[in-house]
């Protein structure tokens, strides 16, 4: 009988890798413009692009955004505070600076959310001009002036009033134009996955993880997130929690060739191994079907493992 050490080496040294954030804002008529696609990454584990502290970062902007959404039960991220505005704003000047204006960045859903929440806030709690006694509004004008600096590039869009051809041909010159149509819940839920993902990456596991259950909250049928949360959950050695999330994310998607993998890869480990080859031949038809050289070879190698065994 494998110990738990040498299960958890077994495993992670089979695992198909997360599926990675999308970098490419999806068209606005797609039906679940926030879904990755199935791309997977050629290896498993790869050096985590940033340091250890932008992602102590981004894990403390991930709790005060969990502790904000978890004041309601619909998860409306309607009741923010005022420490919570102090905390927001910095944020979303570093996120500003990071994304820039690369709209491709996997952080740039993330910079819109903060920026929802900001402006939610403030239309709730920062009087208007028009409310302010006389004497105030020409300082108020004034203050609002010298905080703004104009750069002649950025464009107000009006988008509303075009036809889809139209957004198209915009797109090509503003990209950002597609993400305008994406409602506030698809950024939301797109942010958290795209921490979850970050945090992966880098070997922030139950962080990730905690990413994940806010996704699934906000979107109980999103295959991808239970696929990249069980995979997370394998390596922290939560193996059943891991296979219930492969088993949900292929109840979703059955053509989810990389959970099929995972799972069984799980299941070899703890040598289930009817389990694992139905898993594995499952897996190599569908990579077959749907062009997944990156994987595929690693299945064929599992499977002869397994016949070998046999």
């Amino acid at each position: 009988m494998l110990t738990d050490i040498q299960a958890t080496q077994n495993v992670l040294s089979l695992l198909a890798p997360f599926v990675p954030v999308d970098p490419d804002m999806p068209a606005p008529q797609k039906q679940d413009p926030f879904v990755t696609p199935q791309t997977l990454l050629q290896q498993t584990v790869k050096v985590a692009p940033y340091s250890e502290s932008d992602y102590r970062w981004l894990a403390g902007a991930l709790e005060l955004l969990i502790d904000i959404g978890k004041r309601e039960e619909t998860l409306s991220f309607n009741t923010i505070s005022r420490s919570d505005y102090r905390h927001l704003s910095p944020l979303l000047e570093e996120l500003v600076d990071t994304v820039d204006e690369n709209v491709h960045h996997p952080a740039t859903s993330l910079m819109m959310f903060v920026g929802f929440l900001i402006e939610r806030y403030e239309k709730e709690n920062v009087p208007k001009l028009s409310d302010l006694p006389t004497e105030s509004v020409g300082e108020a004008e004034e203050a609002a002036e010298a905080s703004v600096e104009w750069d002649d590039e950025w464009e107000i869009l009006e988008i509303r009033d075009l036809t889809p051809e139209e957004m198209k041909e915009l797109e090509k010159e503003h990209p950002p134009a597609a993400i305008l149509e994406w409602t506030e819940t698809e950024v939301t839920i797109h942010a958290f996955f795209s921490i979850g993902n970050i945090l992966s990456e880098g070997g922030w596991i139950r962080e990730a993880v905690s990413a994940y259950d806010m996704v699934l909250r906000l979107k109980p049928d999103f295959a991808e997130a239970y696929y990249n949360r069980g995979t997370a959950k394998t390596f922290i050695a939560e193996y059943a929690a891991a296979i219930a999330d492969f088993d949900e994310a292929i109840h979703l998607k059955p053509d989810f060739a990389a959970a099929y993998y995972n799972r069984g890869a799980v299941e070899l480990a703890f040598n289930q191994i009817k389990a694992a080859t139905s898993d594995f031949r499952t897996a190599l038809k569908l990579v077959e079907q749907q062009g997944c050289k990156n994987i595929k070879t690693d299945v064929a190698e599992r499977l002869k493992e397994l016949n070998d065994i046999e």
